[in-house]
């Protein structure tokens, strides 16, 4: 199956999405918002013309509102049109005045050079890192980049736990999760690196986070893989409800104890500055 394939068939289903997404916030020992986080010590009252890379239903746009300039616009872009409605209302709600783009990262050789004051991606762009350059092109000379990333070891303990289950029914050895083959395009560990070429000024800030899950709550862990199960269960050979149903299993013995389960969840924040194109690229 096609990446953009599969990924299409992860984020789709926008109603999955949101109950994951609110799954995440109830289970973090971090409470703080990764975007407000991010935004804290900058001053972007006078971007005017913003860019949200991987939109989805507008998070980051909504953490814009009072942040802004008064007659600030957004133009959100994402492979999934099903997001369309719900970024434009969290445009709306942050008073701003918004757009989409459906079709991904390949909309961005349609804008021009320097038309953008505010880039943002958060949890994106190891979907597309070639588009790094296209981003610095697009990046007014005083205009910022936050992207928000992973660790490269997120979830380490699902992949690990997928990983043993599927190599005790004597499939999958080795080889990384589709997952972990994404994450590793621009993880924390390697972010700054693809960035430096086309950057001056790169901060980092790291985003500390773990998920805990009481034993009685520890089966909500399936609705978050069967949500991501097309980037962890393609190609091992199983079927998802085959390797749901040997995760659940484990779950129920967690369940029945008395420890937590502890997922890791760190992230790292770059801010961008000074973008490099043309006659400023080494």
């Amino acid at each position: 199956m096609p990446e953009r394939v599969r990924v299409q068939e992860v984020f789709n289903d926008v109603r999955a999405h949101r109950r994951v997404a609110d799954l995440i916030r109830r289970f973090s020992t971090n409470k703080r918002d990764v975007r407000q986080a991010a935004m804290e010590a900058l001053d972007i009252k006078g971007c005017r013309s913003i860019l949200d890379l991987g939109c989805a239903f507008g998070s980051f746009a909504e953490s814009l509102k009072g942040r802004v300039h008064p007659q600030a616009t957004i133009t959100g872009v994402d492979v999934v049109e099903a997001y369309e409605p719900m970024f434009l209302d969290a445009c709306r709600r942050a008073g701003m005045s918004g757009r989409f783009f459906p079709g991904g990262a390949s909309v961005l050789k349609t804008f021009a050079d320097r038309s953008f004051d505010l880039i943002l991606c958060s949890y994106a762009l190891y979907f597309f890192p070639d588009a790094i350059g296209d981003i610095a092109r697009l990046l007014s000379r005083e205009g910022i980049f936050i992207a928000i990333t992973h660790h490269q070891r997120n979830a380490g303990e699902l992949i690990d736990l997928t990983k043993n289950i599927l190599r005790a029914e004597g499939l999958f050895h080795e080889k990384e999760l589709p997952f972990e083959t994404i994450i590793g395009r621009f993880s924390s560990e390697n972010g700054e690196a693809l960035l430096n070429p086309w950057f001056g000024k790169i901060k980092t800030i790291d985003y500390l986070n773990s998920l805990v899950f009481p034993p009685a709550d520890v089966l909500q862990l399936l609705e978050y893989l069967r949500f991501k199960s097309p980037l962890y269960f393609m190609g091992t050979g199983r079927d998802t409800e085959a390797i749901l149903a040997l995760i659940r299993e484990y779950l129920v013995g967690v369940s029945s104890g008395k420890n937590s389960l502890t997922i890791s969840k760190d992230d790292r924040i770059f801010i961008c500055a000074l973008p490099r194109h043309g006659e400023n690229k080494p």
